[in-house]
């Protein structure tokens, strides 16, 4: 009898450990999802330069993107397209905790550009900022992603989405990273 218990108690406590592994397995997240801007997919987007300024505890964040000259005739009609770009950007931010103060739209005719400019809050952690906010939804890291790491800036250049993109985030003092954060150096 106590083979027989033995042996049930092995079948069982094997089916119980395939069915965690398994259910472990299928709720692992794979890697971030990149979600596009409704812009990328309707418009010809030529580039976006990006800069991220540190202040306090707050970020002034200011996008510029480029337009080809057939394109950017349908951004023109500036109230549905800053509409949508805010929101757009407000929902992907908060759902890391972040939060965009006074955003605002620009257009530039002569240029054929668009200014997204906004501050961030929510964004300094302690005595470091986290970028996972900005980070993630490119599909973008610090560390494995190459930045440049100069004293007081973290700068890159290379494609999102198939777009041309500079990055540069500067503070106010030397910096440390990992893959997300930044803090002052020691």
């Amino acid at each position: 009898m106590n083979k027989k218990f033995f042996y049930s108690s092995l079948v069982i406590g094997l089916v119980v450990l395939g069915t965690l592994i398994v259910g472990c397995k299928e709720n692992r997240e794979g890697p971030a999802k990149v979600e596009k801007s409704p812009k990328v997919e309707e418009v010809g987007l030529l580039r976006n330069a990006i800069e991220i300024k540190a202040e306090g505890e707050i970020l002034h964040y200011r996008r510029e993107s480029s337009w080809n000259d057939e394109d950017f005739s349908k951004l023109l009609e500036k109230e549905e397209f800053e509409a949508k770009e805010i929101d757009f950007f407000r929902k992907t931010i908060e759902k890391y905790n972040r939060y965009a103060v006074t955003p605002k739209i620009e257009l530039d005719e002569s240029k054929k550009s668009t200014v997204l400019i906004c501050d961030i809050k929510g964004a300094k952690e302690g005595s470091w900022f986290d970028f996972d906010w900005f980070l993630r939804p490119y599909n973008l890291d610090f560390i494995d992603s190459h930045f440049e790491r100069k004293e007081k800036e973290l700068f890159w250049e290379g494609e999102v989405q198939g777009v041309k993109t500079v990055i540069s985030i500067k503070f106010p003092y030397s910096t440390s990273n990992c893959h997300e954060h930044v803090w002052p150096a020691r």
